[in-house]
């Protein structure tokens, strides 16, 4: 009991402090130490509970419930009074916000969870993949997808000592940009493809609004060169906004040729300067700068992680990418768990990501991505997406007759047909798993299997 009190004392008093007035001998001494102790009593970390994020009512949901989850997302009384009013139509004053958190007893600065819950999270977090990920970031996560109320300061401190090496390597780090113009929601959508760890067999697809940043869709599967897979997400999202985006821009590949089709008959009546034709810019990839920047980010943030970890596996032998089977195993198993983490990601992104201030403020503002995204008019700007001139039932033919759904887990029917045959059970009605851990195991399980299939 001594050295769990000893382990909790060192925590606290670690994350108190800077590393200002310590030296790397005794940094390190105190960080093994620290792991050594963690390690040791990590089962009594047990009755720590997770938190768990305050899910969105809906946008019927009553006032109380709606100013609790924007207030779980991280939101100011001005940013909570602007989504109530221009989203869901229910005019408050700020005074009546900040009565409705006073009842609720919604408040940050006195209600800060322990440290060894939060150093806990933390690691628990970068097991999970999360390792390249800034004080900032985590400290989103924490609070608005774990409920864990804590601040930036502790996070960093807590952050600086469990991974000292990474914050000093992102200390150091120098970012230039270029300039980039934009007027407004659904001015220009920039979409593109990320392949970083598509040669372990999974495709990642995305969308970003140019103006708040916002991200679009954010889509996991075997492919992201197939054009009816590109023109689904782009229906669907069509079909969510209930609205056509002013423009386009993709790269000039295959693979954007239904998108490019449906996207230029959506517009084509729509009498503006770059109605029908001119309403898709195509051209390098290299040049479509903000979608190209989210890769990078969604890279640092996450995909570095599942690179390694494929990557590790592929070199111990346990894992063949020329292997079509193998590759089949590895959708099944960490696909699902990788599309749940894009998903924290965009909801993280488009809630809680602040757009930091650039040079050209009076042309592309700084913000939250929904904030800019669903009430432009703060920053004397309006929503640029046109209506759609067709009923449902000619977009649902549309969507029919060029739209392909993404496999279920990414895999082939005789795949999913066969995980039937050797578990017994429906496949789609497996459980898919919630951490890295499960999805090694069933890998590994499936991959015994089949390979004593081949004998």
């Amino acid at each position: 009991m001594e050295a769990f009190n000893r382990f909790v004392q060192i925590v606290n008093t670690t994350c108190r402090h800077t590393y200002r007035d310590k030296s790397i001998k005794d940094i390190s001494a105190t960080r093994l130490e620290v792991e050594m102790n963690a390690r040791n009593y990590g089962n009594a970390l047990i009755f720590l509970p997770d938190g768990i994020a305050f899910p969105f009512p809906g946008e019927d949901g009553t006032k109380e419930d709606l100013v609790r989850y924007y207030f779980s997302r991280l939101y100011t009384t001005k940013e909570i009074c602007g989504f109530l009013m221009l989203y869901h139509g229910i005019i408050v004053s700020f005074s009546t916000i900040e009565r409705i958190k006073r009842r609720l007893r919604l408040r940050r600065r006195q209600n800060q969870a322990p440290i060894l819950l939060v150093c806990q999270k933390i690691y628990e977090l970068r097991a999970n993949g999360f390792t390249n990920v800034g004080y900032k970031s985590m400290w989103r996560l924490l609070n608005s997808n774990y409920n864990i109320t804590v601040s930036q300061e502790n996070v960093r401190n807590c952050l600086g000592f469990i991974d000292t090496n990474g914050v000093s390597l992102r200390r150091r780090h120098r970012l230039q940009r270029r300039s980039y113009y934009n007027s407004g929601p659904n001015y220009l959508i920039h979409i593109d493809g990320y392949d970083k760890i598509k040669p372990y067999g999974i495709a990642i697809h995305g969308a970003i609004d140019g103006y708040s940043r916002r991200i679009l869709w954010l889509k996991a599967g075997c492919s992201n060169n197939n054009p009816r897979y590109i023109a689904k997400f782009y229906i669907d999202f069509v079909k969510e906004l209930r609205r056509v985006p002013r423009a386009i821009r993709a790269d000039a590949g295959t693979e954007n040729v239904l998108v490019k089709d449906l996207h230029i008959a959506l517009r084509f009546d729509h009498g503006d300067e770059i109605s029908g034709l001119n309403s898709f810019l195509t051209g390098r990839s290299t040049g479509n700068q903000r979608i190209e920047r989210l890769w990078r980010s969604l890279s640092e943030y996450l995909m570095l992680f599942w690179r390694n970890t494929f990557a590790n596996m592929r070199d111990i032998g346990l894992f063949s990418t020329a292997d079509h089977l193998h590759i089949e195993c590895l959708r099944f198993c960490f696909l699902p768990l990788i599309q749940t983490q894009l998903n924290q990601f965009m909801e993280n992104w488009n809630d809680d990501h602040r757009i930091r201030r650039q040079r050209q403020e009076v042309i592309v503002p700084s913000g939250i991505p929904n904030v800019l995204y669903f009430q432009p008019e703060i920053y004397d700007s309006s929503d640029f997406s046109f209506p759609i001139l067709c009923n449902d039932q000619t977009l649902s033919e549309l969507e029919n007759e060029h739209t392909s759904d993404l496999p279920v887990r990414g895999c082939s029917e005789d795949f999913m047909h066969l995980i039937g045959y050797l578990s017994g059970e429906e496949p789609m009605q497996a459980l898919i798993p919630q951490t890295l851990d499960e999805a090694f195991q069933n890998f590994c399980t499936l991959i015994y299997i089949c390979n004593g299939c081949r004998i």
